[in-house]
């Protein structure tokens, strides 16, 4: 029987890479005509770094375009080092996937929303995300294709 305990640290909370473009300033400043649509999507990616120490990054991109225009767009990568010790290989995944990237997203959230308020713009608030019901479903479209 494996035993559920589960070791948990983190190590650093981080940001790898950000990107701001704003190809319409500053006329989009005095000639915006109607309001802007707003894109966003986003990707999880774990990197193994040892047994138990796992970087995960979250990778986002949002993009503002008024009539097929863009206003501004974001890339960004935010990242932490986690370390995590577990005996069931299952928990330390959905740990990595569901707890450590609802610890990382909030750092994503403030920063996507810092830069395009420094760019000019009005603040974006970002909803929360489920990593929970994600990664759940992730799990079941596996399940479904084998």
């Amino acid at each position: 029987m494996t035993d559920n305990k589960v070791q948990f640290n983190i190590q650093r909370i981080y940001l790898k890479d950000i990107s701001f473009e704003s190809p319409m300033a500053p006329e989009v400043f005095t000639n915006m005509s109607s309001t802007p649509k707003v894109g966003f999507n986003f990707e999880s990616n774990i990197t193994n770094l040892s047994d138990d120490i796992h970087e995960l990054t979250l990778t986002f991109n949002v993009k503002a375009e008024v009539e097929d225009k863009t206003l501004y767009l974001v890339e960004l990568k935010q990242c932490g080092v986690f370390t995590i010790s577990s005996d069931d290989k299952d928990l330390k995944k959905r740990f990595l996937n569901v707890h450590c990237a609802e610890i990382v997203y909030p750092y994503a959230r403030e920063n996507i929303s810092n830069i395009i308020q420094k760019g000019g713009f009005p603040p974006l608030f970002l909803s929360p995300i489920d990593f929970h019901t994600i990664y759940q479903n992730e799990l079941d479209k596996r399940k479904d294709t084998q």
